[in-house]
């Protein structure tokens, strides 16, 4: 409901009439152009613009400037308007362009796809991988390769002052093009095809497992860094505090490297695509009630790469002052609760099927 309430707000605002008052008008006329001074947090922005009020109390005259200039205090502007949203996010630093749009494209694809997965299930048809979904599954891909692209260049220029929190987007990053890859590789279309050459399978799977397994331990390393620059220093500290923070902020990053490491380990130096596949048909034959083990892992892979660039808006959206940090906190575990139960399910089966006989 809240974009609702956000179009709905600024429309009423925009219909509001802003001629001044009558009382406003017999003022004199060294009070008609007025400096309006608006603050917002972490922002000051000096406005000479005519007062415009429809309410009939005077406002209090706060002071007069260095040019004798009348000067008002401006009410302060609640964050949770459209205008706000647009100043904040579309910045010299960040403009609407590739990043954004590539953005754009992997969350409606990405949704897509995980639509289809719910339809599926509801029929009982979840083993199947509609082919329909190939296009859609290769527009996701190449928005996820461009966004992330963008996040690194971005991360790089804007963040060098905070190495650690430098990283840790870096690291959100490479673990999105690695689920969306992997998500390509089990995949039953033609472009994961590629994969059964065991060398293209072992490069691609060396030089992200490489650059998750660095990333995820710079975060490990710097947990105390990267909490600590998350800590609201508005807010009342309390006991507690710390470990609801690293469940909030490190354990979606660190859950995933063990995995990460083991499927790389199974799909390309133990054994290679076709072995992986089998294995997928042998878990659905062997297993009571678990159907569709590839469909699984593509759809899990999915929900992964989500959760982490889920987590990178909601930081960036805090950052931006837009939201708080409990609603930052809710928006992480929300991506990365459903993505962390599904590899369980996933491992659990995958690791079990290792230790039978084909």
């Amino acid at each position: 409901m809240r974009p609702f309430v956000i179009v709905a707000s600024v429309l009423l605002w925009q219909a509001q009439s802003f001629a001044p008052s009558p009382r406003m008008r017999m003022r004199s006329s060294a009070l008609t152009e007025l400096r309006a001074v608006e603050v917002e947090e972490g922002e000051t922005t000096t406005l000479s613009t005519p007062l415009a009020s429809n309410s009939t109390q005077e406002p209090t005259l706060a002071g007069v400037d260095t040019e004798g200039a009348a000067v008002f205090p401006a009410t302060p502007r609640s964050t949770n308007t459209l205008a706000t949203w647009q100043r904040r996010l579309i910045t010299k630093e960040d403009p609407f362009s590739l990043h954004k749009l590539s953005s754009i494209s992997y969350t409606v694809t990405s949704f897509v796809l995980l639509g289809t997965a719910a339809w599926q299930a509801a029929k009982g048809e979840f083993a199947t991988i509609p082919l329909s979904l190939e296009p859609v599954m290769h527009a996701f891909t190449v928005s996820n390769g461009v966004m992330c692209a963008a996040s690194i260049r971005m991360a790089f220029l804007y963040r060098k002052g905070d190495i650690a929190s430098r990283n840790a987007f870096l690291g959100t990053a490479v673990s999105s093009l690695f689920s969306g890859f992997f998500m390509v590789w089990i995949s039953p279309f033609a472009m994961g095809d590629i994969f059964y050459n065991l060398w293209i399978s072992r490069a691609s799977f060396a030089v992200l497992v490489g650059l998750n397994v660095v990333f995820i331990m710079d975060s490990l390393l710097n947990q105390d860094e990267l909490i600590e620059g998350r800590r609201d220093r508005k807010a009342e500290d309390y006991d507690g505090r710390v470990i609801v923070d690293k469940f909030g902020y490190i354990f979606p990053v660190a859950f995933g490297m063990p995995l990460i490491v083991m499927t790389g380990y199974f799909a390309s130096v133990a054994h290679d695509r076709v072995w992986y596949l089998e294995q997928c048909q042998f878990i659905d034959a062997t297993f009571d009630g678990v159907n569709g083990m590839q469909s699984h892992i593509f759809y899990q892979q999915l929900s992964t790469s989500l959760g982490a660039a889920m987590a990178s808006l909601f930081v960036t959206l805090r950052d931006k002052k837009l939201i708080s940090k409990n609603q930052e906190l809710v928006g992480i575990a929300a991506f990365a609760t459903p993505a962390f139960f599904w590899s369980v399910y996933t491992t659990y089966y995958f690791t079990t099927a290792l230790f039978l006989d084909r």
